[in-house]
């Protein structure tokens, strides 16, 4: 059998063929959306470069609500119904499933994806790598235009593995301490209330960053996150530096709660592109690991899990390989 992967995305669609439920890695292609008209056109195209005339089964991972008809995207003015890709792609079977799903159901793969572990030999005797803990939960999170978190789940029983899907970027922020309470009311007073996406995205990070620059009484230089991020990891402004302590200050704590909520004792992924952006801070400073250890009189289990940030940017299309494997079996 032979699978058509699909990670669509507002900007980018990444497409790659599976074969054994495993995504063969020379296949995989990236399109520029602004270059075609809609997704049909995109999958034209790649089966036309493949030689394929058609697929048995098609995956599709999409930054939007999925219904088993088809969904609309959220930045991009696509509509892709369950009909229409049938008919494109001469298959037989179409599953739609959210970007973060996707990375959750990639976590099932987690051998095969591009990781570097952030906490080392800072890790407790449990968990020593992805498979280290088998039968124990994962967990994906990530910043990147907003923050979202699902976990890989395997049965107890002897069934099929599953993934819990979530709306993490809308719970509220948790923050404590006069600084954070001054951060809360700026968030607020922009969106009526501080919930986690508000300060874990990009535009997260722009209005932290804008924050620092209001308590030292300088006009904000930088309006893109990815402008901050860069100076931060470069050490070349001492404010954007100051905006990304703080954001890998408040992921750390996210990020520790969410590992609470779910116990991903074989292995925490960080994904995202404001994540990644930040990732040499994340490894060789202290502030996101300190917050994420920071629970009180369960500190000594925050040592118990290991954390992968994950920089593999076909995440999803093995997401949506091990989606067919497991559809399929």
């Amino acid at each position: 059998m032979t699978a058509l992967a699909c990670d669509v995305g507002g900007t980018n669609t990444r497409m790659g063929l599976v074969r054994d439920g495993l995504l063969l890695a020379d296949s995989v292609a990236i399109y520029r959306n602004d270059d075609f008209s809609d997704f049909y056109a995109v999958a034209t195209a790649y089966l036309a470069r493949t030689g394929l005339a058609a697929v048995d089964t098609v995956c599709i991972a999409l930054a939007s609500v999925a219904t088993a008809e088809g969904a609309t995207l959220t930045n991009r003015d696509w509509t892709i119904s369950r009909s229409q890709v049938l008919a494109t792609c001469g298959a037989t079977r179409v599953g739609f499933i959210n970007d973060f799903e996707a990375l959750g159901f990639s976590l099932g793969q987690a051998a095969r994806l591009e990781t570097t572990c952030l906490t080392g030999g800072l890790t407790g005797g449990l968990t020593k790598g992805a498979g280290a803990n088998e039968g124990a939960p994962r967990l994906v999170m990530g910043a990147g235009t907003g923050f979202n978190a699902a976990a890989w789940c395997p049965s107890r029983f002897g069934g099929a593995p599953h993934v819990v899907a979530a709306e993490c970027g809308h719970m509220t922020l948790a923050l404590a301490g006069e600084d954070e309470f001054s951060l809360q009311q700026a968030l607020s007073r922009i969106n009526g209330r501080a919930s986690v996406e508000r300060a874990l995205s990009g535009n997260g990070l722009v209005a932290i960053y804008n924050w620092v620059c209001a308590r030292h009484g300088v006009e904000a230089r930088f309006s893109h996150g990815a402008e901050i991020s860069s100076r931060a990891v470069e050490r070349s402004d001492a404010l954007c530096g100051e905006a990304a302590e703080m954001f890998m200050h408040l992921l750390g704590r996210v990020a520790g709660d969410l590992a609470l909520a779910y116990l991903p004792y074989d292995g925490i992924y960080l994904s995202g592109g404001v994540t990644r952006a930040l990732g040499p801070l994340l490894e060789s400073e202290p502030a996101f690991l300190r917050a994420f250890t920071a629970k009180g009189r369960m500190a000594e289990l925050m040592e118990q899990f290991s954390i992968h940030l994950l920089s593999d940017d076909a995440s999803a299309l093995h997401g949506c390989a091990e989606w067919v494997r497991l559809s399929s079996a």
